[in-house]
């Protein structure tokens, strides 16, 4: 447009130069040749303005374009083949197309074709649209029409997004190279929601994430900024924390620090912790699945630090079906240190017992570093921790390669942890910054501002081996045992055959408390092994039914996290120019 006006300008110079040279004519003639190019001057000014009112009509329409391609699903092109997406661009162009001309019509324009190039990449939806405006005026000058073009662009992620992800890293995601899928997965999630690499992109102020990997119990780490020792029960003030022991002066945080590693090493606490009691939501006496806020002037909403205690021997002197036994008979200390002869020789479920609670084989007993073993009082937790909101995608990242397969499944403490990390009240209430980036506080529930989202990925069933264990009932868990009595029992039945039962309805408890907060939750299943009924569990359990995708494959997972993060991404849109 802007060299078609140049042109008739150029012209119209022309024209009056001819004119001023011109000495052959009188003063009526001068008059009325310089008529001529005060005509075309005043009529170049009328066109402008008609041009620069069509020219602001166009643009509005443009951008409404841009943004129908950008709320449309098909706008996601995660997981689509080279030829695929390609058909996906021609579709949405013509959908684009239509869009314009059936919402916008050129006021004096007699050619409404319209041409459109559509442009979608994982960050960014742009479309460059042009037709033909005819001029009035100008016309007299050779100035049939201009070309108005208008390019729009919508960038993604403008909505600012808060994301965790609660990653599945129990013993059976050793198999089948379902692990490393995993990690694949959620750093392809990254690399879509961020627009980018890890090198191009390493963080952005719109974008902060979390990561939750989970076992039968999930691990905090203390070492990180965002931790407060004062959200662990410490000094035995809440009664779970008492359970694994007959002296009730012990707790599971002291019982600790009464191992070695070697001679002269103690044992210091790893991060892992146990769930909360559940009571009754209508006296606010439940914590055990919710984001209240842990305090020492209520001692139940304190974590108790996880503590796996070591199972007895069986009768004959060796480890027996009995769970994670690292202690042995012999040896001082021993799992009989303190014990009478009669109490050493009771083999029943009493003696059992007796002997996996007595604390004095704790003391001073050295045993193998958890770096060298899975078998201790860490036993059945999460092997990596927890990675608090942060803006710096290299702390998730790496993470993401920490994490490790094992240990037994309890998918509600996961997604538990999961509310936890992205609810504005404590335990993790900051948003870590980085050098460029300022820390931050994590949003409120239904912020106008930050959308919240939550990944759930498991491989299968919840699966605490119910039944095995005799007295304990289960192998153990951040939920104890479930041969605990019901006055103090996390799983809310002492019947083995409910067990399994009720820890799939805590799953759908917690699942219900995070879709209150309006948290989008998106659940896959992974690997060939997940029963039918458990899949119908976890997609009820999702924000809505396509939001749950079983994947066989790594990469179906991948492209399925790939569709998270599009999905994400097209809520959060906003157009630049």
């Amino acid at each position: 447009m802007q060299k078609t006006v140049k042109a008739f300008m150029s012209s119209a110079r022309t024209m009056l130069k001819l004119f001023r040279k011109d000495q052959m004519g009188n003063i009526t003639m001068m008059l009325g040749l310089s008529a001529v190019p005060m005509l075309l001057a005043a009529g170049a000014g009328i066109d402008m303005v008609r041009i620069n009112r069509e020219q602001a009509a166009f643009n509005a329409a443009v951008d409404s374009a841009t943004l129908a391609i950008a709320a449309d699903d098909r706008a996601a092109l995660g997981g689509l083949s080279t030829s695929q997406q390609a058909a996906r661009i021609t579709e949405l162009t013509a959908y684009a197309k239509q869009y314009l001309n059936e919402n916008y019509t050129p006021q004096y324009a007699n050619d409404s074709d319209i041409s459109v190039a559509l442009t979608v990449t994982g960050s960014t939806i742009d479309i460059t649209a042009s037709h033909d405006f005819p001029t009035t005026i100008m016309k007299l000058a050779g100035i049939n029409d201009v070309t108005l073009t208008s390019t729009s662009q919508v960038k993604k992620a403008a909505r600012p997004i808060e994301i965790v992800l609660v990653m599945d890293t129990t013993g059976s995601m050793a198999s089948g190279g379902k692990i490393a899928g995993a990690k694949a997965a959620a750093k392809s999630l990254l690399d879509t929601i961020y627009g980018g690499s890890i090198t191009a992109e390493p963080q952005s102020e719109f974008v902060r994430v979390a990561l939750v990997p989970f076992a039968a119990a999930v691990r905090i780490n203390p070492n990180i900024s965002d931790f407060n020792l004062g959200w662990i029960d410490t000094t035995g003030l809440n009664p779970l924390s008492k359970l694994n022991f007959t002296d009730t002066t012990y707790n599971n945080y002291m019982a600790w620090g009464k191992l070695k590693t070697s001679s002269s090493t103690y044992l210091k606490w790893d991060g892992c912790v146990e769930a909360r009691m559940r009571g009754v939501a209508s006296s606010g006496t439940d914590y055990n699945d919710n984001d209240v806020a842990p305090t020492s002037a209520t001692p139940a909403t304190l974590f108790p630090a996880y503590f796996s205690p070591d199972t007895p021997n069986n009768s004959s002197g060796s480890g027996g079906s009995y769970g994670y036994d690292y202690i042995s008979a012999s040896g001082t200390p021993n799992e009989t240190t303190g014990l009478t002869t009669a109490q050493k020789n009771d083999y029943t479920n009493a003696g059992l017992l007796l002997k996996q609670k007595n604390q004095a084989k704790y003391v001073n007993k050295v045993i193998s570093a958890e770096s060298t073993s899975t078998t201790g009082p860490w036993s059945g937790c999460a092997a990596s921790a927890i990675v608090p909101m942060t803006f710096d995608r290299s702390h998730v990242v790496a993470g993401i390669d920490a994490m490790a397969a094992n240990g037994p499944t309890l998918i509600a403490e996961g997604l538990a942890w999961g509310l936890r990390v992205i609810s504005p009240t404590e335990p993790f209430s900051k948003v870590e910054g980085t050098a460029s980036i300022p820390a931050a506080t994590i949003a409120p529930y239904n912020d106008v501002r930050w959308q919240k989202t939550m990944v759930l990925m498991t491989d299968g069933d919840n699966d605490l081996s119910a039944g095995s264990y005799g007295y304990n009932g289960t192998i153990y868990s951040s939920y104890g045992r479930s041969g605990e009595t019901l006055a103090t029992n996390r799983f809310g039945t002492t019947t083995s055959s409910s067990i399994m039962t009720t820890l799939d309805n805590e799953l759908l408890s917690v699942c219900s408390k995070i879709k209150a907060q309006n948290i989008a939750l998106y659940v896959t299943s992974f690997g060939t092994g997940v029963s039918a009924t458990t899949k119908a569990r976890l997609q009820s359990c999702a924000t809505k039914p396509e939001n749950y995708q079983n994947n066989t494959s790594s990469a179906d997972l991948q492209a399925f996290f790939n569709h998270i993060g599009e999905e994400v991404l097209n809520k959060s849109i906003y157009v630049s120019k």
